[in-house]
């Protein structure tokens, strides 16, 4: 019986990152002879978007940038042809203002359908006319050359045909996730306003979709969602931050892209911020109300319960963990506590089926299971972050989970990253693999606040078949330069990541653009698109705001 009549009625879920629209993710092997082109310059290898919010454009400060990295040969990312860019670089609409933290948010996907992945760029804290931190999302075109200031695109609640209207605060592209949700062939919009008031209720939050067209996105049919919009289970309420993550992929395989919305503060009955997931079908004329759900911990066959502030739908990722052909849903809840520790963070897997998502089989994982790696402390945050690829080629998807506030022995908050790997069965605790910057091979140091792992995007970066991670490590000093910030890329092979060939970038590498300042934060965000099979649609791998 598949999940949405199985959670008909009952209350509320929480969701991130990562998609597909179709049939099942399989491996794609350099050998294929039919390789997708799916990166920025339509090539073989996947590209790499990295944001560095805090970058100051000459005086302004906080503007915000993107740097962007190309995969260009099985040897990885390369800063050959490597890019920054920024509200004011040539040819790019608007201008760079003080606070605007362009790219905290990032989503990565073919929005005009001419096979160059195109990257759409959160800005949440730009004005819009008399407006604060109304929000923005910037659009920028691939082409052969990689991304191009060629017909980029400007959005804001504001824009003509956009529903809803730009407020102080809404923060409109603090989060995004891309998807097809109408089946034309052109990926979709979806954009989180999670400080969007609904009628008086503050911060309740709503979700904008802009749909893609040949032309790119067009304000033609665009939706907008919140939790009193009719037939949504679930109730607007002051402080629920409906759209604080986003996710996308056909969770009932019927061919269109279906939206995760994470409300990580939802209350459930009495438990304050115990954190909910609404779910929007995708149909042929795009995202519909008929069959919608609403997940959380005290929704049946969900493992655990709801407690006050486990915020779960944090962070979410979609891939089949289990190889059988339909999405797998992975759920963050990092405010979870277990064993009498505070704030260890769990993470919830719910299973599809041919009916859909389930609530057979489902999983709830933590570091006290036995057979883990590392182990629950307090305030470790397991599940803040979320991505999900197929690390070692076998078919069937395996997840990465962030955990920026790890300690590495008495040194805080170094960040590490837990690696569960796909099995028929669903995800395994066999051969999963907890790593940081001090795990042999890996460059650099693990040093107090660096944060490892508080962003997390995967891909085919070399071309060899094999998903490839990247972790942001925001907070990385870069020599005396304190909060610069760099980006950890650690490859895939038969035996899953391996340090081997691992690479450490921030912007005083040789020819990287730009340059290592004072609280750039370079890595706070990644978003790339990973090579596959079939047609996918990579949504923002949704960062710790």
């Amino acid at each position: 019986m598949r999940m949405r009549r199985i959670l008909s009625g009952v209350l509320a879920l929480g969701l991130l990152l990562s998609l597909v629209t179709g049939s099942t993710l399989l491996p794609v092997k350099a050998s294929d002879p039919a390789r997708p082109r799916t990166s920025f310059d339509a090539d073989t290898y996947a590209d790499l978007a990295i944001g560095v919010p805090y970058e100051d454009i000459g005086t302004v400060a906080d503007a915000g940038a993107v740097n962007v990295l190309y995969g260009t040969s099985p040897a990885g990312l390369s800063a050959t042809g490597d890019q920054i860019w920024y509200q004011g670089s040539a040819g790019v609409v608007d201008l760079a203002e003080t606070g605007d933290v362009f790219a905290t948010a990032l989503a990565v996907g073919d929005l005009n359908g001419d096979g160059y992945a195109d990257l759409a760029i959160g800005v949440p804290y730009e004005e819009v006319g008399t407006a604060t931190n109304a929000g923005a999302v910037h659009i920028l075109y691939g082409a052969s050359d990689g991304l191009t200031a060629i017909g980029n695109q400007l959005w804001t609640q504001d824009s003509a045909g956009i529903e809803g209207a730009a407020e102080d605060s809404d923060w409109f592209g603090s989060a995004l996730a891309v998807g097809d949700f109408d089946g034309d062939g052109y990926a979709d919009l979806a954009i989180g306003v999670p400080a969007e008031d609904v009628v008086t209720l503050d911060s309740a939050g709503a979700v904008n979709v802009i749909y893609g067209s040949a032309n790119g996105l067009t304000a033609s049919g665009d939706q907008i969602w919140t939790q009193d919009t009719t037939g949504i289970q679930g109730t607007a309420e002051a402080l629920d931050q409906f759209g604080y993550s986003l996710a996308a992929g056909d969770l009932d395989g019927d061919g269109y892209a279906d939206l995760a919305i994470g409300v990580p503060s939802e209350g459930v009955g009495s438990v304050v911020r115990a954190g909910a997931v609404n779910v929007i079908y995708g149909s042929a004329g795009g995202l519909t109300d008929i069959g919608n759900l609403w997940i959380h911990q005290d929704t049946t066959g969900i493992l655990d319960i709801c407690e006050t502030d486990d915020v779960f739908g944090w962070a979410l990722t979609i891939s089949d963990f289990s190889g059988d052909g339909y999405a797998d849903l992975a759920i963050g809840a990092p405010g979870e506590d277990y064993g009498g520790k505070a704030d260890v963070g769990a993470v919830n897997v719910v299973y599809g089926s041919v009916n859909g998502l389930t609530d057979m089989g489902d999983q709830f994982w933590h570091q006290d299971i036995s057979g883990t790696q590392g182990g629950a402390e307090d305030g470790d945050r397991f599940g803040r972050v979320l991505t999900s690829g197929d690390f070692d080629g076998d078919g069937r998807g395996d997840l990465a989970v962030g955990i920026p506030y790890e300690d590495n022995g008495s040194t805080v908050d170094t960040g590490a990253v837990h690696v569960f790997y796909g099995t028929d069965g669903g995800l395994s605790v066999v051969g999963n693999w907890w790593f940081l910057q001090n795990t042999a091979g890996m460059l650099d140091t693990a040093e107090e606040y660096d944060y490892f792992g508080r962003a997390l995007a995967a891909g085919d970066l070399n071309g060899d078949g094999y998903a490839d991670l990247a972790v942001g490590v925001p907070y990385e000093d870069v020599g005396t330069i304190g909060d610069a910030g760099a980006v950890s890329v650690v490859y895939g092979s038969a035996g899953g990541l391996t340090t081997t060939g691992n690479q450490f970038w921030h912007q005083d590498r040789d020819y990287v653009e730009g340059a290592c300042e004072t609280g750039d934060r370079f890595g706070f965000a990644v978003a790339t698109l990973p090579l596959q099979r079939h047609k996918v649609y990579l949504p923002s791998v949704l960062v710790d705001h």
